[in-house]
């Protein structure tokens, strides 16, 4: 207040000051000087350092992910999941609900229920603890029925401890270090899951042991039989994994090998173990990120599987096998859309893969994929499907066989 009253006086005393010598013009340009002049002099051009400056306008995304956070905070451990549904049609009409060539995503003409998630999990220092537990039809499928059922199944359950912060052992049941995609819908670009996925392991059961030395990560592990959480017999898998991760991503050679119990017909009524049933898998996964803002995504997945059966021991090895490999790509459109696709190819001589439609050598399959970000975690997926099988293991809408079959399915997942 001083200061204005001051600078007031001032600019009174200018204008009452006498300049007859000088024009109007002359008069106005020195008045304006001075008070500049005096205005520099006594620091009102300067902005109060103590005014707090503006809050910026946050976005609707922004205010959804601080709420939150904030009730994140407030659980005394970490928690996430997911929760998917989806809608889906075959283009058969009457003629058949049932989608071939899946393990999830199986049914059309009707809306479906996919998954409840709920991940629970929580490090101390060094050790830690992860409860998974999944709620519906896509945690069943998933899921052996010893633990599983149409209400819960245990996803994971384990206990790991790090000494160092180069290794980490987990003693418990974990998702499988194996191939490209993951069961939980928000971890997979596409909705659907390819045949190398689906006839891969799923986790396993056991006891495994990471090593990180700079980018290069080395697995071993011990485990139960695959996809099982229970074990009835002494035989045991053994895993291995070595990667290589970069800034831009990252390539990985894995394997899972071990002795699989089953028995053969001996005569109508009596059943035998089979002396040998070995099972040897082999993957190679690979992801790139592309362009300068890293918005486009390239990947690979290779993998090789391997049976060597023997039902006596003076019995000839009867060698069964498939061979799968699969091409992924995205890129993000801006930040509310993005597009990708998936192609892959699928042989299976020996008809021992499970999730295919039937008895056909090659497969072939190509998924068009776009998910648009509506609010927080909820995503819209569309996506389109089609399959090609080297016989007639497909129906057409008049009920005949076919070797294609289309798809069109809208999902909807929501990842907290």
């Amino acid at each position: 207040m001083r200061k204005l009253t001051f600078a007031f006086y001032v600019s009174f005393s200018v204008l009452t000051f006498p300049l007859f010598a000088q024009s109007d013009a002359d008069r106005i340009k020195s008045l304006e000087e001075k008070v500049e002049m005096l205005t520099n002099q006594l620091g009102l051009d300067k902005v109060d350092s103590t005014e707090e400056p503006s809050t910026p306008k946050l976005t609707l995304k922004e205010k959804y992910d601080q709420k939150l956070e904030k009730i994140k905070s407030k659980i005394p451990f970490e928690i996430n999941g997911s929760v998917d549904v989806f809608v889906q049609t075959n283009f058969n009409g009457k003629q058949t609900n049932a989608v071939l060539n899946r393990a999830f995503v199986n049914k059309a003409n009707s809306f479906e229920l996919g998954m409840i998630n709920l991940k629970m999990s929580k490090k101390i220092k060094k050790v830690g603890f992860c409860a998974d537990l999944g709620f519906g039809p896509r945690a069943e499928t998933a899921n052996n029925t010893l633990y599983s059922n149409t209400i819960l199944a245990i996803r994971q359950l384990y206990v790991s401890y790090a000494p160092t912060n180069w290794v980490e052992f987990t003693l418990g049941n974990f998702e499988t270090f194996f191939g490209y995609e993951f069961i939980i819908p928000q971890a997979n670009f596409n909705y659907s899951t390819s045949l190398a996925f689906q006839n891969g392991p799923f986790y396993h059961t056991g006891f495994k042991a990471n090593f990180t030395v700079k980018k290069w990560n080395i697995l071993a592990g011990f485990f139960n039989d695959t996809d099982t959480k229970s074990d009835n017999d002494r035989n045991k898998y053994v895993g291995a994994q070595v990667g290589y991760t970069a800034d831009n991503g990252g390539v990985y050679l894995n394997f899972v090998g071990g002795n699989e119990p089953t028995t053969y017909m001996v005569n109508d009524s009596t059943e035998a173990p089979v002396y040998k049933n070995y099972k040897n898998s082999y993957d190679l996964t690979g992801s790139i990120k592309l362009g300068k803002n890293k918005k486009g995504k390239l990947g690979v997945n290779v993998a090789y599987h391997q049976y060597r059966y023997k039902e006596e021991k003076s019995s000839k090895v009867t060698r069964n096998k498939y061979f799968t490999t699969y091409l992924y790509g995205q890129c993000d459109i801006n930040e509310h859309a993005s597009i990708g696709a998936r192609a892959g190819y699928f042989y299976n001589p020996d008809n021992v893969a499970l999730y295919v439609a039937g008895p056909a050598k090659h497969f072939f399959d190509f998924t068009l994929t776009s998910q648009i970000n509506v609010i927080g975690g909820l995503k819209l997926i569309p996506e389109y499907r089609i399959d090609f099988g080297s016989d007639k293991v497909f129906l057409d809408r008049k009920g005949n066989g076919s070797k294609i079959q289309n798809t069109l399915s809208l999902a909807a997942v929501y990842a907290f």
